[in-house]
């Protein structure tokens, strides 16, 4: 063979051996296959990625788990934890971001949470206490013989969440809460620097938000107010009178509401009147239920306008006046309404 012969082979050499090098493997199925479980508490997101072993019929608390030793919460990779927003691990506070997510596991009852700093470690490089942002105590539940290991979030609120491991005989629950109100306020402020600032309503749900939650009086004021000053309507103005009402200024808010009823249409006026005859006033919601009825007689849903006139009337006692808007109610409503008004109407005639 001469010399450009061997040259010729050795380039080919190096170039099969170089393809090798740069090639991308494959993907194939792993014994311990990925999972990612995420849930909303308010407007933030918590979500758990991690790989799944199974138990098949080996010991795993106190075996293929440790007793008295660092655990990776998974298989392969680091288990990691990713938090929207600010948010707190059993009270105790965890910035936003994303943390490996480790179990130091004392005994069968009694596990550490630990969150490290690394989340893109391989799941046996366990954290040193250094790298350790959080470390939380919580005890474990017995439950049913469950083979692949899983997360789930459970015991949900309006501003907390349970996330749960369970494997094995043994669940291992932790509690993640949010400052709900803090984060949704924050988020309308910024929000509101954008696109939902250019119209009215960006400035009434952020004040709408505060009212139905008592929280954050002063600035909920001035949004309302910026609402109203760009389009004054129904709606804007009901918020106002609740905040008014909140600070005390009840005869101020009865003074916007009389400037809203106008404005409103005809369910706006209907949800108004139950509205009052859930919190007690029956008079005034008999006086708003009388001027939807007045006001709306051709409206398609004109029958359940006089129901709930009929209604108010009943609450307030007057059995006469309830049963004339009930009846009428009959006459104008669609058949498949017949059965429900005839029970309320023979109900009263029998008291």
């Amino acid at each position: 063979m001469n010399y450009n012969s061997n040259k010729a082979i050795t380039i080919l050499a190096l170039m099969i051996m170089s393809s090798m090098v740069f090639a991308q493997n494959i993907t194939l199925p792993r014994p311990s296959q990925y999972a990612e479980i995420s849930q909303r508490v308010g407007i933030s997101d918590v979500t758990i990625t991690y790989h799944s072993p199974g138990a098949n019929d080996r010991q795993i608390w106190g075996g293929v788990v440790p007793f008295g030793a660092i655990w990776r919460a998974g298989a392969n990779e680091n288990t990691t934890i990713t938090f929207s927003h600010d948010a707190k691990i059993e009270g105790q506070p965890i910035a936003a971001g994303t943390y490996g997510l480790f179990m130091f596991v004392k005994d069968k009852e009694n596990i550490r949470i630990i969150l490290s700093k690394y989340a893109k470690s391989w799941g046996t490089n366990y954290p040193a206490e250094s790298e350790a942002v959080l470390m939380a105590e919580v005890k474990t539940n017995e439950i049913s013989m469950q083979d692949w290991l899983s997360y789930d979030f459970i015991n949900r609120s309006g501003d907390e969440v349970t996330a749960v491991l369970r494997w094995a005989e043994l669940e291992i629950p932790f509690n993640i809460s949010f400052d709900v109100d803090a984060i949704v306020i924050d988020n309308a402020r910024a929000e509101l620097k954008g696109p939902a600032g250019f119209s009215w309503r960006g400035y009434m749900q952020a004040a709408n938000f505060c009212l139905q939650n008592d929280t954050n009086h002063e600035e909920a004021m001035a949004w309302i107010d910026q609402s109203i000053a760009m389009s004054s309507g129904f709606s804007n103005l009901q918020v106002k009178a609740g905040l008014l009402a909140n600070k005390g200024e009840v005869e101020e808010a009865k003074k916007v509401m009389d400037q809203a009823l106008p404005t409103a249409n005809a369910f706006q006026l209907n949800q108004y009147g139950y509205q009052l005859l859930t919190g007690g006033d029956t008079k005034k919601a008999i006086e708003v239920f009388s001027m939807n009825v007045e006001k709306n007689a051709d409206h398609q849903f004109i029958w359940g306008f006089t129901d709930s006139l009929g209604e108010a009337y009943l609450k307030d006692g007057n059995k006469k006046l309830a049963l004339k808007y009930y009846r009428e109610a009959r006459k104008l409503a669609p058949e498949n309404q017949y059965a429900y008004l005839d029970g309320v109407i023979e109900g009263i005639e029998g008291k």
